[in-house]
């Protein structure tokens, strides 16, 4: 039996983009609970300013739920 490398391949990126998007979204939705930078960063491996980023990326902003309730 031969492999088909260009499916396997194409087929392993795309569960890997997907993973990634995933994680993202769970690194903005745990900061939008309260979690700090920090924590989230060594919980998913990565730097909290990359953290940071992410959470600004998606949800538009880098401060908690309460946070953005004060400003009301």
């Amino acid at each position: 039996m031969t492999t088909d490398w260009e499916k396997q391949l194409t087929k392993r990126a795309a569960a890997v983009e997907q993973a990634k998007k995933a994680l993202n979204e769970d690194i903005a939705a745990a900061r939008l609970d309260g979690r700090s930078f920090r924590e989230i960063g060594r919980w998913a491996r990565l730097n909290h300013e990359r953290a940071r980023t992410i959470c600004k990326d998606i949800n538009g902003d880098s401060r908690t739920r309460d946070e953005r309730g004060s400003d009301d």
